[in-house]
């Protein structure tokens, strides 16, 4: 899949608000991609994702760098003294000693100084060249889905390096790109006071080699996962009666059936993890029967699987 193929992929699928951003760190001598324009003032990197989620395609060298600790981060120039040593993270009272800063300054990724001569950044959609990393702005229920195809193939759970500091250059774009692990970020205090990121977004960013793979789970899921949760199926039976006057013990559930709308499918069997619905012959014909009412523990799954909606629980 090209890269316009993979945006349009995963914009449909996660409905995605903003355009995913393809970022590259540009080497020395390296060739600068096509279609990319210089901004017209100095962006921090966290701002010109903004600006490429919103459909634009930037050239920064250094020059174009409004944040010099983002800059150095990614090996664009040298680390300045005042930077290096935390003293900033105390004056601006985001840390209370310089041993705490000098501590999250050591424990973040980096790349030395001259590694990198400029940044490029674009949506997905446009981007021209290859990218490193992609990174997502996204509310928590669509990040929810692309760990999910992440873990999809493997059964893998995440482990996350993160933190309040340095989110969009350390931990979305540096950290990334040497560990070639997805990663998170909630952003920091640069990325929340200058861009227009919301209260209810975070970011995710991906090692761009993992992006068709993470396509091919996410349409997988798209067939029954993703529409299911997103209908919230299990909702109307469990706020019905949620809320007693006094303390109910001994609570049971009764499990009726619509014998006229159920179709036999088999779906409620395969899915009751107590086995209290079974299939059963009833004048030649399938349908459902709760044959074992009593060890029913309310999940609602049965009643959330039904295609036909035949399936309604009361607990008493």
């Amino acid at each position: 899949m090209n890269n316009n193929e993979l945006a349009t992929a995963l914009t449909k699928m996660l409905t995605l608000r903003w355009s995913p951003v393809a970022v590259k760190l540009v080497k020395p001598g390296e060739k600068i991609p096509e279609k990319v324009t210089q901004p017209s003032v100095p962006l921090r990197h966290c701002q010109a994702i903004t600006l490429a989620r919103r459909g634009n395609s930037l050239y920064m060298p250094p020059s174009r760098h409004a944040c010099p600790d983002g800059a150095a981060i990614m090996g664009l120039v040298p680390m300045s003294p005042k930077l290096r040593s935390g003293e900033l993270y105390l004056l601006f009272k985001k840390l209370p000693t310089i041993e705490c800063a000098q501590k999250m300054i050591a424990t973040r990724q980096e790349f030395e100084a001259g590694t990198y001569a400029a940044t490029v950044l674009a949506p997905l959609e446009d981007a021209t060249f290859e990218p490193d990393v992609v990174i997502f702005t996204m509310y928590p229920e669509q990040m929810m889905w692309l760990m999910c195809a992440a873990s999809y193939s493997t059964g893998e759970r995440h482990n996350f390096h993160t933190s309040g500091y340095n989110s969009t250059c350390a931990d979305l774009t540096v950290q990334v790109m040497k560990t070639q692990q997805m990663n998170i970020s909630f952003g920091c205090y640069g990325a929340r006071a200058i861009s227009d990121i919301s209260d209810f977004e975070a970011y995710v960013s991906v090692p761009f080699q993992q992006l068709p793979t993470l396509v091919g789970a996410l349409e997988k899921l798209s067939v029954k996962s993703i529409p299911e949760a997103r209908r919230r199926i299990y909702m109307p039976p469990v706020i019905d009666k949620v809320a007693y006057a006094e303390p109910v013990g001994g609570n049971s559930v009764d499990v009726r059936i619509d014998s006229n709308q159920c179709t036999g499918c088999g779906l409620c069997e395969a899915f009751c993890p107590e086995a209290v619905i079974r299939m059963v012959t009833v004048d030649g014909k399938q349908t459902a029967s709760a044959s074992a009412a009593e060890k029913c523990c309310a999940c609602y799954t049965c009643a959330g699987q039904c295609p036909q909606k035949a399936i309604q629980l009361t607990v008493r």
